[in-house]
């Protein structure tokens, strides 16, 4: 049984968080706090990526999950002893190493940790998006339902990467899912995180939303990695936003594939001196995707340092835009920003937009940006194929030779052998 996201149920969806029995008080009420005023949310406004027709408000919401299995394919390519499987937003597997355990990592369901880690969660769950919300993050406060509680202890140095996978199993029963993460990286503590996002090829209309937040507490790094490869036929939200404290690094690397549109909003705050980031993206389009990233780092300390790079191919009729947006506010002094954005587009049909922005409100700070969009080379792939390669071959050779700057330098093995996989088979598509 399901239910349309028009307000017109909001009463039965309300209810779905009251029957929760087995979250406390406060969770329940704090879920309710969004979806009493769903209302006043309002889907995302992208200017490149309009979505008013795209009927959102009448893609059923998921009432009841049924338990459901992952292929056992993906479940093979789990290569770290940390990792965690969650099919419909509920965790059916776990393996913590015991030197992870007794180190004192914490791997919970938000659910659990909502009762054995309730002052982070009041502390930090919903803390770190950045206001105002829009309605895919809303639904997902009120709707997420076991979700992912990461905390690092002070000083502690996680080797293994925790690889996550997401299985969604849409149908026509379930067609929503609201995965969240919450991650609590203590003071000079080190972690990698690596979630990949899959789904049966269901050809109904299906929603997605993704929250994950990150808190990095002075001097610890995050290397925090997604690949992201659901159906075509997914309407795909996702927002990642952290703060960074004192001497603190977070790392963004992702990849995004799938979906038939995917809008993301990723907001990163340096909020003590000293903080860092680097966001590195890489994006394939094909068929009629459309793909819309909102990529700003804050530097509101001084001696703050961030890096935005992009990369995306398009293909056959898919769509892209990235709005990267160095923001440098007032006293963040000898702060350094600088982004680079570059799409690809291989047919005619297909169209990228990339603007990268500037906001400098501070005289003694270094910030550069550029940008490009452009169709493949011609000239290049004439030359590749008088060297015997078919138009297939070269066209793939270039692309490897487009993206490989960028894909090679993503840090871990797994995350890069993930994200040329998912390349690979955007260019059999």
């Amino acid at each position: 049984m399901n239910m349309s996201t028009d307000v017109n149920w909001l009463e039965n969806v309300r209810s779905l968080t009251l029957d929760r029995q087995e979250e406390p008080q406060w969770l329940r009420n704090w879920r309710l706090s969004f979806l009493d005023n769903l209302s006043d949310y309002a889907w995302p406004k992208r200017q490149k990526t309009p979505l008013r027709e795209r009927q959102l408000d009448q893609i059923p919401l998921t009432e009841e999950f049924r338990d459901t299995s992952v292929p056992l394919a993906d479940l093979h390519s789990i290569e770290s002893p940390l990792h965690v499987v969650f099919a419909n937003d509920r965790v059916v597997e776990q393996g913590v190493s015991p030197e992870a355990q007794e180190r004192g990592l914490v791997i919970l369901s938000l659910r659990q940790a909502a009762t054995q880690y309730e002052l982070d969660l009041k502390e930090w769950l919903g803390q770190i998006v950045s206001a105002p919300l829009n309605k895919a993050e809303a639904l997902n406060a009120g709707l997420w339902d076991h979700g992912l509680f990461i905390k690092v202890p002070d000083g502690v140095d996680i080797q293994d990467p925790l690889l996550v996978l997401h299985y969604g199993h849409f149908d026509n029963e379930v067609t929503s899912l609201f995965p969240r993460t919450l991650i609590i990286a203590g003071i000079n503590s080190r972690i990698t995180v690596i979630e990949r996002y899959i789904s049966n090829d269901f050809e109904g209309k299906s929603l997605f939303s993704n929250v994950v937040e990150i808190m990095a507490k002075e001097g610890a790094q995050v290397h925090y990695g997604s690949v992201q490869n659901l159906s075509n036929h997914t309407e795909v939200f996702v927002t990642r936003s952290a703060v960074v404290n004192k001497d603190a690094h977070v790392d963004w690397n992702i990849g995004e594939f799938g979906g038939n549109v995917t809008i993301a909003r990723d907001h990163t705050r340096l909020a003590e001196a000293g903080a860092q980031s680097a966001h590195t993206m890489v994006f394939f389009g094909s068929g009629h995707q459309r793909q819309d990233f909102d990529t700003e780092i804050i530097h509101g300390a001084p001696y703050s340092t961030s890096r935005i790079t992009a990369k995306g191919v398009m293909k056959d009729k898919g769509r892209s835009a990235f709005h990267g947006i160095t923001n440098i506010e007032h006293g963040a002094v000898r702060s350094d920003g600088r982004q680079k954005e570059q799409t690809l587009m291989l047919s005619d049909q297909s169209r990228a937009d990339a603007v990268p922005s500037l906001l400098i409100n501070d005289n003694d700070v270094y910030a550069a940006h550029s940008a490009s969009a452009g169709p493949i080379d011609q000239l290049a792939l004439f030359y590749l194929m008088a060297r015997g390669l078919s138009e297939e071959e070269a066209t793939r050779l270039y692309v490897h030779g487009f993206l490989a700057p960028v894909v090679d330098a993503i840090p871990g093995l797994i995350l890069r052998n993930s994200v040329w996989e998912s390349v690979e088979r955007k260019l059999r598509a």
